[in-house]
């Protein structure tokens, strides 16, 4: 019977302590990036190639064009996607797709063009009241006629939902039916068949594993044994593959061998010898089912070919084809293309070949190869066009779940068996049939990560241990976009930047204009491609330029406070010189390429037309304040005049002025903060179809309006602060995209997608100008002046966190930063994670130390056979300055259900590439966790936390320890298995396997543990984190946040010895670790500035940010979360509630004190209409505004 979780209130939780804590906002930084199925079909158009992708709780669409992959949509999910499934039902012209969670929900989607949006087709609840949950995953089918789809969800149950076969539709009753087979390890409809035919892969009681099929009497509503049946499969069998009509029948794939099974009057059975691996995806090539590709667990790529004579299969053939990242999904996309995705990896766009890569096969095996890996050419021509292109925006998701185990912790990483995929030493390397043709990023799965703060500025990026087996890597993820440097001058004292190309039409840029107070110096592209200073006659080098540019008539244009020059291309001679009227000067100009507005002071504007001899003034107004800053970029079809000004005065307001007339089309004031724009800009993003005004104010905060081109209509004002310095507004485009460098103290890069300005750091600082710099020697650069130099560089892709790799080649598990040694310890488990099948040479692992800024290896010290790193740390000890990496591991033997021996270890490394073993201690177990305390070291061994310190020996240490040895000053065992530890002053907190948190009080007078408090309930934890004195945050493997309070001022020892509950969420994702950091910079006078904010990481490569809010935010937040609840509707008619409440095998309760910061931040999305009626629902006292504006500080969280 389900129990309800006992959650307290938060009013009387928040006595005595301060209430931050208590209350919380989960938001994600980095949606999840592993792969758990692919499909390929016509789900957006009849006429489109499409890639679905699942990715845990995101469903992403990808369309295949000419110009290369593109994505269409991003589908938020409410539920973990446990089956995806695109079918075509025989009225419907293109693809539905069918999406199965794990929370016992079902929907079915079709594209509506129109809307440009999936549309529920039909959803349901296919949960049962009683049924013990399947042990090896749920499985989703779906018959090839459309006739039902099959669901196992619960041991000996077949779930049927029967559909209209012309439509696709769910017909009035699902039924289920009961399967004598209790261990189903794979299911498949047969095709063929005149009534729908599963077939199961089962094991018995036995371990034997077999297969059998059923028919299912959609009106009986009950099985009846089906045409095939065969016992004793492979040991290893574990996949089943649905042969399509004509062939018809089934793929069995075992560890050593695959075999097909027919399915007709005369059952037959043909197979093939498979060297020993897992296979874990695979994907079908041809409509009629006879080629395949395989991808194993190492990222071994298989082609099978099944060999037809007379419509009947005669023989299978296996070709090995390459090497890719282990394969979660694959999918054939056209033309010898096709995906893979990756759980483990990076995921990849590839390429099959009929003949080997760099070389001939050896005799037979390319025409073998040339059989199925040349499937190129069989198809249209979209894939073979979109290949090189593919970098157009794939980056796939969703990841693997694992289990805190012993000696294998959370980390996913799959078991091994076989051989598979290792060469024996010496050996020619195989024949390679496999071009990659793209790779896209993926952090799946975050075994363990460090917080580092480089630039000592509180913007940290994350060093993170990542991947499994071969495709460990480090990831370096750093919120905001690098820069490349490419050449860096000092120069002091820039006032401003400017590129000139030779001509108007001209691809490249030539000339670099510098400005400083009263000089202007100029920089050329000579013969040899170098950038040297150069002297033209026809620019005023005495004077300080206002403005530079191109013209529409292969003309240059100066602007100084004397006039505006024409000057011929060259920059040799003077063309046309405009002067003001005696007595005053231009203090502002801003140009489009054939005019000209110029300021004179007092608010004067002038017009000037460009032609190709000179200067003809078209009109002339006087403002009533002072003119600030001017943009007269054109927005329209004229892509050479403007038929619109913008201004920015002192008197705190942005004008539009239509052009030539310059009357007045609109006026806006900029707010009661009476600062003065220093800068405005008409923006255009997506090719036009987002027009924008853009305002940048002294004090760093950005004004932005959508705008309407014709009318000068402003609309959807949005604010938000960038920096606290004055910004200056320039575009630029990369990849025919358009952009907008916002220069201040904290650059940023604004860029426009689905209609929404979205907002990237430049990981620089303190950036005065900027000027777009395109030369064949400097190509797609930014040329950047600061206060004392100037920089030619690169900008990585634009997106919201930027990835560096540094692959490792082996499975990592745990790492450590040494501010000290500014180093980075890496310890990792070996190329096959420490688990080297029976007979292959012994794989080791090591601890590898890397130098923290650029990931070089600088030292390594190797492991013992059967010795698995668990932990790592850095300390330094009371009474010694030397800091220390801390390894602890476990002696792993197959015999030994946990492991009864470890060692725990002390590095130094000295510099110089060496690193010494200081001490080497062997303790009874697993050291499962290491934690520097107080100039001590804690470290849970099995069950027990021990502390120990450094001191004076006889160095009794393995290695000596120079006159001091480890001792542990005292021990207490704690529950099951202590897995996780966390220290803050005297307090401990120890996470178990299975009787989640305990609280622990170091005695320092005594040198003893206690136990404080206790968490009674049972959760199994994988990641834990304090996040003050008396409240912890706790992570569980049902993919549950707590937070629990210690009851330190109770009444009674009862309430005292009990961690108490205050908030509850289900977050979706399997957390692997938890860390206290921020990866953007924090402004001084935000009002977020000074909420602590916590890092968390896991298994499917999501990155999530936890912050404490103050409750009067998240009373606000609260009620804009339930007022957007009943608003925005989750797609197939999933509930957000019911997504977001506590659940684990044994209850449910309702979210409590924590705030979904991915819905709450979907309100900046919302059209106008949807957001009043939000604001509606929240109550009296709210505008859009007002409720934008707090909402877009929360974004700057992450």
């Amino acid at each position: 019977m389900a129990q309800s979780m006992e959650v307290d209130a938060p009013a009387s939780a928040s006595a005595g302590r301060p209430p931050s804590t208590l209350y919380n906002y989960v938001v994600t930084a980095q949606q999840p990036t592993a792969v758990t199925h692919a499909a390929v079909g016509n789900f957006v158009a009849p006429g489109e190639i499409n890639l679905v992708l699942s990715k845990s709780t995101h469903i992403e669409v990808i369309t295949l064009t000419p110009e290369g992959l593109q994505n269409a949509l991003d589908i938020p999910v409410y539920g973990r996607i446990s089956a995806l499934r695109l079918f075509k039902p025989k009225a419907a012209a293109q693809d539905l797709l069918f999406v199965l969670t794990e929370h016992y929900r079902f929907f079915i989607l079709r594209h509506d063009a129109a809307a440009g949006a999936p549309v529920t087709v039909a959803s349901g609840d296919v949960s049962d009241t009683i049924g013990r949950p399947v042990d090896n995953g749920q499985l989703g089918l779906l018959d090839p006629e459309c006739r039902c789809i099959g669901l196992h969800l619960y041991d000996g149950l077949l779930k049927v939902v029967p559909l209209d076969p012309a439509t696709g539709t769910p017909g009035p009753e699902a039924f289920s039916a009961r399967l004598e087979e209790l261990n189903v390890i794979d299911a498949a409809f047969l095709a063929g068949c005149p009534t729908p035919t599963v077939a199961l892969l089962y094991e018995d009681a036995k371990h034997a594993r077999h297969i059998k099929t059923y028919c299912v009497g959609l009106r009986s509503k009950d099985l009846e044994e089906g045409p095939l049946a065969h016992q004793n499969l492979d040991a290893g069998a574990s996949m089943l593959i649905p042969v399509p009509a004509p062939l018809c029948g089934a793929i069995v794939v075992g560890e050593s061998v695959v075999t097909y099974f027919s399915a007709g009057a005369a059952p037959y059975q043909r197979s093939a010898a498979l060297r020993q691996t897992i296979v874990r995806a695979y994907c079908q090539i041809d409509e009629d089912g006879s080629r395949y590709l395989l991808g194993d667990y190492l990222g071994g790529l298989h082609l099978l070919v099944l060999a037809c004579v007379d419509g009947a299969v005669v023989g299978l053939k296996l070709q090995p084809l390459g090497t890719t990242s282990a394969a979660s999904a694959l999918a054939y996309l056209d033309s010898g293309v096709a995906f893979v995705g990756s759980r483990s990896g990076d995921h990849q766009l590839i390429r099959l070949h009929s003949e080997p890569l760099g070389g001939a096969a050896p005799a037979g095996a390319a025409g073998d190869a040339a059989a199925g890996a040349g499937a190129a050419g069989a198809g249209s021509s979209a894939a073979g066009a979109a290949a090189p292109a593919a970098a157009a925006g794939a980056a796939p998701a969703s990841g693997a779940a694992a289990a805190a185990a012993p000696g294998a912790g959370e980390d996913g990483a799959a078991p091994l068996a076989g051989g598979g995929g290792e060469e024996a030493a010496g050996a020619a390397p195989p024949p390679c049939y496999v071009e990659v043709l793209d790779s896209f990023t993926s952090l799946a799965p975050i075994l363990d990560f460090a917080v580092q703060d480089m630039d000592r500025a509180g913007q940290g990026q994350l060093v993170m241990a990542c991947g499994t087996l071969r495709d460990g890597s480090l990831r370096v993820v750093r919120n905001g976009i690098g820069l490349n440097e490419l050449n860096c001058v000092e120069l002091a004292g820039i006032r401003g930047v400017w590129a000139l190309r030779p001509g108007w039409r001209d691809a490249h840029d030539r000339l670099l204009v510098l400005t400083f107070v009263g000089e202007t110096r100029l920089l050329a592209i000579d013969e040899d491609d170098e950038l040297g200073e150069v002297e033209l006659e026809g620019f005023d080098s005495a004077r300080q330029t206002l403005l530079c540019s191109n013209t529409a008539h292969d003309t240059l244009l100066q602007v100084t406070s004397a006039g505006a020059r024409l000057i011929n291309a060259t920059g040799s001679r003077l063309l046309a010189e405009w002067a003001p009227p005696a007595g005053s000067s231009l203090n502002i100009a801003a140009s489009s390429p054939t005019q000209l507005l110029v300021s004179t002071g007092g608010g004067s504007l002038t017009l000037l037309d460009i032609g190709p001899g000179g200067f003809t003034v078209a009109g002339t107004t006087t403002l009533p304040a002072e003119v600030a800053c001017l943009d007269i970029t054109p927005l329209g079809d004229d892509a050479e005049s403007s038929s619109m000004a913008a201004v920015g005065t002192w008197s705190m307001e942005v004008c539009l002025l239509a052009l030539p007339g310059l009357r007045q089309l609109e006026s806006v004031g900029l707010g009661a903060e009476r600062v003065i724009p220093r800068s405005v800009l008409l923006a255009g993003f997506e090719g036009g179809a987002a027009r924008h005004l853009l305002v940048g104010l002294g004090d760093g905060a950005l004004h932005s309006w959508r705008l309407d081109p014709t009318s000068g209509a402003l609309s959807d004002k949005k604010q938000i602060q960038l920096g606290a310095k004055p910004i200056q507004l320039r575009t630029f485009a990369a990849g025919g995209v358009s952009y907008v460098f916002a220069a201040c103290d904290r650059p940023t890069i604004i860029y426009s997608q689905n209609r929404k300005l979205i907002y990237s750091n430049l990981n620089e600082s303190e950036v005065n100008f900027m000027a777009p710099f395109n030369s064949a020697s400097f190509p797609d650069s930014l040329a950047i002046a600061k206060e004392d130099s100037l920089t030619l560089g690169t900008i990585d892709a634009i997106q919201k966190l930027h990835v560096r790799s540094v692959p490792l080649g082996e499975q990592p598990r745990r790492l450590a930063l040494q501010e000290a040694t500014r180093t980075l310890g890496v310890a990792t488990a070996g190329l096959l994670g420490g688990m080297a099948p029976s007979g292959a040479p012994q794989d080791r692992g090591q601890l590898i130390i890397f130098d923290d800024a650029t990931f070089d290896r600088l030292a390594a010290y190797g492991l013992g056979p059967q010795e698995l790193a668990c932990s790592l740390t850095s300390v330094v000890f009371a009474g010694d300055d030397t800091p220390y990496y801390a390894l602890g591991t476990a002696i792993v033997k197959p015999e030994e259900y946990e492991p009864s021996k470890g060692r725990l270890l002390l590095l130094a490394y000295r510099g110089a590439g060496r690193l010494e073993v200081v001490e080497s201690r062997e303790v009874k177990g697993a050291v499962y966790a290491l934690a520097p305390f107080q100039g001590k070291l804690l470290a849970a061994v099995n069950s027990k936390v021990h502390v120990f310190k450094w001191t004076p020996g006889n160095g009794n240490g393995s290695s000596g320890g120079g006159g001091a040895e480890l001792v542990s000053e005292t021990s207490t065992p704690v529950q099951v298995l202590s897995l996780f530890l966390a220290a803050r002053g005297d307090f401990i907190l120890v996470g178990d396997l299975m009787k989640s948190l305990t609280l622990l009080a170091y005695r320092s007078a005594e040198g003893s543990l206690e136990v404080r408090a206790r968490d009674l309930d049972s959760k199994w934890l994988t990641a834990l984190a304090a996040l003050d004195d008396d409240t912890y945050a706790i992570a569980d493997n049902s993919h549950n946040l707590v937070v629990l309070r210690n009851n330190s001022d109770a009444a009674s020892d009862e309430e005292r010895a009990r961690l108490q509950a205050v908030g509850c969420f289900h977050l979706g994702e399997f957390v692997n670790a938890m860390r206290h950091g921020s990866l953007v910079m924090r402004l001084p006078d935000s009002e977020l500035a000074s909420i602590p904010t916590l890092l968390f990481g896991g298994v499917e490569g999501a990155i999530g940010v936890m912050a404490s809010l103050p409750q009067e935010l998240y009373a606000l937040l609260e009620k804009l979360q339930g007022a957007m609840q009943k608003v925005v509707q989750g797609v197939g008619g999933l509930d957000h509630a019911a997504w977001r409440a506590f659940r684990d095998e044994r209850r449910s309760e309702a979210a409590r004190n924590i705030i979904d910061g991915d819905l709450v931040e979907t309100f900046l999305d919302l059209a106008r209409d949807q957001a009043a009626q939000v604001v509606a629902l929240m109550g009296p006292g709210h505008t859009v505004e007002d409720i934008t504006r707090r909402v877009e500080e929360l974004t700057r969280l992450v």
